[in-house]
Order: structure tokens, then sequence, then C-alpha cells
């Protein structure tokens, strides 16, 4: 069964239904290539992605019919890395810091027979 793969994928991506035809399989390279002929550059994906409270957008029901869930989510995943759009805000590494009291305390809680040495 042929389904909308391209045109959920993008919908997600970038919130807009786009006419990309029917596919058996999602193919990411096709459908990055779609994006950008219909001026989806990966950058433009990039800075929608960034000013929405929201992304992915979530798809309608009726977009991504016959569409499982899971194929759905890794097909998705594989798009946003295809886009360099794995994450959209890269942190530095957190600190080390020290632990209060009640974390220490917290560590030393063990159970009566976990044997303390």
């Amino acid at each position: 069964m042929s389904t909308r793969w391209h045109a959920a994928l993008a919908y997600a991506l970038v919130g807009e239904e786009l006419d990309l035809g029917v596919q058996e399989t999602p193919d990411i390279a096709t459908l990055v290539a779609d994006l950008d002929a219909a001026g989806w550059v990966p950058d433009r994906v990039g800075e929608h992605a960034r000013a929405q409270a929201l992304w992915p957008h979530p798809i309608p029901d009726a977009v991504r019919a016959g569409l499982g869930a899971a194929q759905l989510q890794a097909a998705l995943g594989r798009a946003r890395a295809a886009l360099g759009l794995e994450v959209l805000t890269v942190l530095p590494p957190s600190r080390r810091s020290r632990l209060d009291a009640d974390e220490r305390r917290l560590l030393a809680d063990v159970p009566p027979h976990f044997g303390r040495t």
C-alpha cells in the first residue's frame, strides 16, 4: 500500500502540507531534495524549527493515515539528521558540582543487607 510518507514528514518539519506524491517507503535523500525544491532548504527549516514553540509539528491524522507511529518517528529522526537538526540547541557540558548534605545522605542511605564495609 502506498502512503504519503514524504508529505507527512514534510508537515512535521515545516508545518505545511506539501504535495509530494505517494511512496512505499520513505526516501530521506529524495525528501530533502523535494523540500529544497519547495524552497525549504536546510537552513530555512532550521530557522523555522528554532522559532517554533512546538517542533516537530504534530502531523494531522489525514496526512499520516496508514503510517505506523514507530516507523514515522524513525523516518523523522533520519530526516532531522539529514537536515542537521538532530539537536536544535547545543549546550556545553554541565560542570561537576559538589553534593549538598541531602544528596550525600541519599547516597549513604542503603538497605541493611547491602553490607557496609
